[in-house]
């Protein structure tokens, strides 16, 4: 199934983002068509909700969505929101910089388009390379390029796991 152009922007933008800025997105990946997968399908313009359900895939170059549902919200032919529920749906797509793949797991990952924020909930993971960032929310805010993790009212936990750099080993002929 083919989607319109602005409602692959705004999935590629749903995705693009992951974890940090837009820019670690491979940029090929903006020029190359989108596909989208699913068993069941529920185009509704007058309210402006599409439904993809069952088994759903998003792929755009090296970009990949995998959820059991996604709902877009369009109000006026502007996107207001993309929601992707899953158990869990997951995100992956390499960077730019190193070619590292940039991967987040959530039960319900939502973007908001006017405020250009995603929030992942419940059992939320980030990850790039061996570094990981987990919490049962995170909040992205991308304009501002900030991120904010851990329950409003307290309760649960932030983890953030951050590998050392490889450094070479100093051979006994460097030691001073």
């Amino acid at each position: 199934m083919r989607l319109s152009i602005r409602t692959s922007t705004c999935l590629l933008l749903l995705a693009g983002i992951f974890p940090a800025s837009y820019s670690w997105a491979l940029i090929a990946d903006r020029q190359q068509p989108l596909k989208v997968e699913a068993d069941r399908a529920s185009i509704q313009k007058k309210s402006g909700i599409s439904t993809y359900s069952g088994n759903v895939v998003v792929r755009q170059g090296s970009m990949r969505i995998v959820a059991n549902k996604i709902t877009i919200t369009t109000h006026e032919g502007q996107f207001q929101k993309i929601v992707a529920l899953g158990q869990p749906s997951t995100f992956e797509q390499l960077t730019d910089s190193q070619h590292k793949k940039i991967s987040s797991s959530a039960r319900k990952m939502t973007f908001f388009a006017n405020k250009n924020i995603i929030i992942f909930e419940k059992n939320a993971v980030l990850k790039q390379g061996k570094n990981t960032f987990t919490s049962d929310k995170i909040v992205y805010d991308i304009s501002n390029d900030k991120v904010n993790a851990g329950k409003k009212n307290g309760g649960g936990r932030v983890t953030i796991t951050i590998q050392p750099n490889k450094t070479e080993p100093v051979s006994p002929a460097q030691k001073p």
